[in-house]
């Protein structure tokens, strides 16, 4: 990858970035002057020198409560380029019932795949079938960022030169944003009593030493899929199970009662 490509790279990042969010304080701040902030970006990029800014912590109660830390703007053009350099390469590893943050899926189309499975599950409504529902406790919190970062290392070192993607600096930034913590410099919005009421296994501030990522990044996005991306493999190919299906860390699975008085059938060979 030249200084020309990662140049171009960034401003498409840029108007990425700004889709949805042009009417922001922090998107309008950085819109002024534009061109020379995405080049000294690119300078900083590319001479190894970039750091994250500040973020902005909260709690949103829309549609429940949650903490959300706020990246600047200036590194959510950071999050995107490296969203397009990699989610294509882990868009092919993905399994097809992976649905968040993903084009074409999403909630809509969990939906019609439950009902696929619901449908094929019980012969059409005809004989018995069981669902399995579970969800992963604390799940960004719970996140540990070596294991998270050794994923997309391997992945890379795979098949990143074949993408023509320049791993190194692709690394430098991952490193960048997975050890990154927000906690330590932040700026607080709201009220402590807004944290009233909410879970420690929800609150970054809370989670262990090595461990969580902000809520609200489209990076922390991408990482979740990749994260449980194992998980969803050997459920799917390992152990079996024809009707599975995961939109961030909510899952579900589904049995017809005959295979369930199938001496045969092997739910968990090998773990």
């Amino acid at each position: 990858m030249n200084s020309k490509n990662l140049l171009y790279d960034l401003f498409q990042a840029y108007y990425d970035a700004r889709k949805n969010k042009r009417s922001t304080m922090n998107a309008l701040a950085f819109e002024i002057d534009y061109e020379k902030k995405i080049f000294e970006l690119f300078e900083d990029i590319k001479n190894r020198k970039y750091e994250l800014g500040r973020s902005v912590c909260f709690i949103s109660f829309d549609p429940v409560q949650r903490e959300v830390f706020a990246a600047d703007f200036r590194d959510r053009i950071v999050h995107h380029l490296i969203f397009n350099y990699i989610n294509p390469i882990f868009e092919r590893l993905f399994i097809n019932d992976s649905y968040s943050c993903r084009i074409g899926k999403g909630t809509s189309y969990g939906i019609k795949r439950v009902d696929h499975f619901i449908r094929s599950c019980s012969q059409n409504y005809t004989k018995d079938c069981y669902i399995l529902k579970m969800d992963i406790k604390g799940y960004f919190m719970a996140m540990d960022r070596n294991i998270l970062y050794q994923k997309i290392e391997k992945i890379l070192a795979r098949f990143g030169a074949k993408a023509g993607l320049d791993i190194d600096l692709i690394l430098f930034l991952v490193r960048k944003v997975i050890f990154h913590d927000p906690t330590e410099n932040c700026a607080i919005r709201g009220s402590k009593e807004d944290w009233v009421g909410l879970p420690k296994s929800k609150s970054l501030f809370f989670a262990g030493k090595g461990k969580g990522f902000p809520i609200g990044n489209l990076t922390s996005q991408l990482f979740g899929n990749i994260y449980l991306n194992d998980l969803d493999c050997f459920v799917k190919y390992k152990l079996g199970f024809k009707y599975y299906g995961r939109y961030v860390d909510d899952f579900l699975s589904f049995i017809g009662i005959r295979n369930i008085l199938n001496p045969s059938f092997q739910y968990c060979e090998n773990i």
